[in-house]
């Protein structure tokens, strides 16, 4: 075990990426969720090299928040793992100590910042995530949070990366969940080690702290979150709305804006 890689004693510098194909209508919605209710986090948002990042890159521009584009389209699901390895990146760049990913379509409603500030602090844990119980994947990575050290340190950045540049499709939750249970059983603090003690979990669903931002099956609803496999077109526009934007319904049907598959 090397039980000295990250320990919190003060609240840590969290930051956002959000990754992205397309969807300028849900990157908006995320943006103005951002400003109305957690504006203090640094946020990039990392586009799959998608024929909107121009759209993407101007509203970035003017929210003054990063912004990325991959050069072209990766194959699928290589494009959601980029979001990882540029977001990890940009989080060393800033120092930032634990780097938050959500997905393009997973909007919180509600500041968040200081629930994952107080789980990192209690729990030393690398990893923060949840379990799905509607499709029994012991992991989730819509809204998943790293410790930037220690996933850097331990290789697994490294292994991301690999990935990527191979632009080889992976099963993302299996993979990032078996990196997750890697660091935790090697790279593990010993206070991490003392709250796994304490809070033992299935071996399908274990290696990281549970994060409850998101409810235990996808397909539950929750009233400060938004996510397509619970939420449709109309809340998206109702949320959309009272943040001030003009989007309908129909702006929400397709995140991939008429450009075919592209990673949820």
């Amino acid at each position: 075990m090397d039980k000295g890689l990250q320990t919190y004693q003060h609240p840590p510098k969290v930051a956002l990426v959000i990754g992205t194909f397309a969807a300028v209508p849900y990157i908006h919605l995320h943006l103005a969720s951002w400003q109305r209710f957690f504006p203090s986090i640094p946020v990039l948002v990392a586009d799959d090299g998608s024929p909107f990042h121009h759209e993407l890159a101007e509203l970035c521009s003017q929210y003054q928040v990063h912004f990325s584009s991959n050069p072209s389209r990766l194959r699928r699901t290589v494009g959601d793992m980029s979001s990882y390895v540029i977001g990890l990146d940009w989080a060393a760049s800033i120092d930032a100590d634990i780097l938050v990913k959500m997905s393009r379509r997973f909007v919180p409603l509600y500041d968040w910042v200081l629930e994952l500030q107080q789980l990192a602090i209690e729990s030393q844990m690398p990893t923060f995530s949840q379990q799905c119980d509607h499709f029994n994947f012991g992991f989730r990575t819509e809204c998943i949070a790293f410790d930037c050290q220690t996933w850097r340190q331990s290789g697994s950045y490294n292994q991301m990366s690999a990935l990527v540049e191979r632009n080889q499709p992976v099963f993302v939750e299996g993979f990032i969940h078996q990196l997750a249970r890697n660091i935790a059983s090697e790279h593990a603090t010993a206070a991490a080690i003392e709250y796994m003690a304490r809070h033992p979990r299935p071996s399908d669903r274990n290696g990281y702290a549970v994060w409850n931002i998101m409810a235990t099956k996808r397909t539950t609803k929750l009233p400060r979150v938004l996510w397509h496999d619970c939420d449709g077109p109309v809340d998206y526009a109702r949320s959309a709305a009272l943040l001030g934007l003009s989007y309908s319904p129909d702006d929400f049907n397709d995140p991939n804006q008429g450009c075919g598959l592209g990673d949820p």
